[in-house]
């Protein structure tokens, strides 16, 4: 579903994510709506927000501000941007060209190969498609995970907000890894691949540099069945595939009970760490992840397709769990429009209320990426990045629930 982007703020220069300079100068506006939702929790109708100086001035309902020039966007919603927490844009060009009922190990050999057979061009043009498609789909917002380093100066070009992960996997820990830049309301920062294909060594490593610099870290945890056999047993598939290629994993200190506790016990986790998928993760992880301030980031489709299965989204609740919503790539799902994760969630999860979800989609994102000073909601003192939803509604509880159900025009 494709939404009216308004207001995506440019680029301001900046230390970091949680610095910006003074916005921009530009006139005082009002922007109305028949609804505004200000976050999950408050909606208000006949709503109005009043832009000063670049950032939100006041929010509300009935009359708005005399003596600033009014937009009324229509009868439908203003919300604040959407926030996708986890992407590949590098997989863009690969979109519809790897099957998934192979199997996992069949569509990572397949993507592998095929990327490495993509030219310059295609991969940059399938960056730039996914970045259009990301904003065209209302998304202020990324958490974009790289590998290949690809994708750094288009996104920093790009006028999107979050972080730019360059993450890394293997035996050995690079000489200089950190190429740290930021820019405006976008930094960058470090990921590591997962417990089974990083040296314990990397992954702390990794996370001493982002935990010194206050940044935050993403991980794939507990994705896939052959990630929990070695991590669980140090034997199987993975554990010969790691001997075939002579990597020594025996002082890695497995077997652990879960690649929760495994990370755990590296010291990773912490309230800066975003862990990604978790679709074998049980009960005791998500405890554990819930005490140590961890954010969860679900793709479901991406899960759906690729493993035939969602995570354990009640049990994260239940635990108390901070969840957050990532597309994934364009290799494994169709699009990365986070509509269509909500939309999956909702009728997936009927117990998950619309402004659980809502929240997924938007403050729960800019939480877990650092930028939650400046996005996630529409209140005073943060960047009008917002969007308009043609939704009808006739009450606040209908608003969200038709946006996450995608009804819009309803």
């Amino acid at each position: 579903m494709k939404t009216r982007p308004l207001l995506i703020p440019a680029h301001q220069s900046a230390s970091n994510c949680n610095a910006p300079s003074s916005p921009p100068q530009d006139s005082p506006t009002v922007h109305r709506a028949g609804w505004v939702v200000a976050d999950p929790w408050h909606i208000y109708q006949e709503g109005f927000v009043h832009i000063e100086k670049g950032v939100i001035k006041g929010i509300g309902n009935g009359r708005s501000p005399e003596g600033i020039s009014v937009i009324h966007h229509g009868p439908g919603v203003l919300a604040s941007a959407l926030v996708n927490a986890h992407t590949h844009l590098e997989l863009g060009a690969l979109c519809g060209k790897l099957p998934f009922d192979k199997g996992f190990q069949c569509w990572v050999s397949d993507l592998l190969q095929k990327r490495s057979d993509l030219s310059t061009q295609e991969m940059t043009a399938g960056i730039l498609r996914g970045t259009a498609e990301l904003m065209e789909s209302g998304c202020a917002v990324v958490g974009e995970v790289s590998t290949l380093g690809a994708s750094r100066e288009i996104l920093f070009s790009s006028g999107l907000a979050g972080v730019w992960f360059e993450e890394f996997l293997g035996n050995s820990i690079p000489a200089a890894p950190f190429r740290r830049k930021a820019s405006g309301t976008l930094c960058s920062a470090l990921a590591g691949h997962a417990p089974h294909t990083s040296d314990p060594n990397l992954l702390k490593t990794l996370k001493a540099h982002t935990r010194h610099n206050e940044l935050p870290f993403s991980i794939h945890v507990s994705e896939s069945e052959a990630e929990m056999e070695f991590i669980t047993t140090a034997k199987g598939h993975w554990a010969d595939f790691l001997s075939r290629r002579g990597i020594d994993f025996s002082d890695w200190g497995l077997p652990a009970s879960s690649s929760v506790f495994h990370l755990d016990r590296l010291g990773i986790l912490d309230e800066k760490t975003l862990a990604v998928h978790l679709l074998h993760a049980q009960k005791k992880d998500f405890d554990l992840l819930t005490e140590r301030g961890v954010t969860a980031c679900i793709c479901p489709r991406s899960n759906q397709n690729l493993h035939g299965r969602l995570p354990d989204l009640s049990g994260m609740m239940q635990a108390g769990l901070q969840i957050c919503l990532g597309t994934d790539s364009l290799a494994s799902v169709s699009s990365l429009s986070l509509w269509e994760e909500m939309k999956l969630v909702a009728t997936r999860f009927p117990t998950i209320s619309p402004a659980q979800i809502w929240a997924m989609a938007t403050v729960n994102g800019a939480a877990a990426l650092g930028v939650s000073p400046l996005f996630g909601t529409l209140q005073a003192g943060r960047v009008p990045a917002m969007l308009y939803v043609p939704v009808n509604a006739s009450r606040p509880a209908a608003v969200l629930e038709k946006m996450v159900f995608g009804e819009i025009g309803n």
